[in-house]
């Protein structure tokens, strides 16, 4: 086995999209988010954040986790006009669609989404 197979970093740094299921009717849908996985450095740090956040008796943290995790999205419009992707947005998105959280958690937590094996 060549060693440089069992290196995983590099692909969950680059991230992966979730195509979104609607919290609605259960659907596909067209919205797609660009997250970075577990094994990334980004992740590692945003983990190591969240914990000080609990040692430190501060609400939430769950969805700054995500946020600072998500590259970007494509497909999510209000009015009929492109949703820009910032860090403050995501949050504002996981804090009110948990389910779209639950649904990036799960998907971090599957390392085979991240690899290109």
């Amino acid at each position: 086995m060549d060693i440089k197979s069992l290196y995983t970093v590099e692909d969950h740094e680059e991230g992966s999209e979730l195509r979104i299921v609607s919290p609605i009717d259960g659907e596909l849908t067209d919205f797609y988010i660009k997250i970075q996985g577990i094994d990334s450095k980004a992740y590692r740090k945003a983990v190591r954040a969240y914990h000080r956040r609990l040692l430190d008796n501060k609400e939430g943290g769950e969805s700054e986790l995500l946020a600072s995790v998500t590259i970007g999205w494509r497909g999510l419009e209000e009015n009929k006009e492109p949703v820009e992707f910032t860090k403050e947005k995501a949050v504002y998105l996981y804090e009110n669609s948990p389910n779209i959280a639950n649904q990036l958690d799960r998907f971090i937590a599957d390392r085979k989404n991240f690899t290109k094996g």
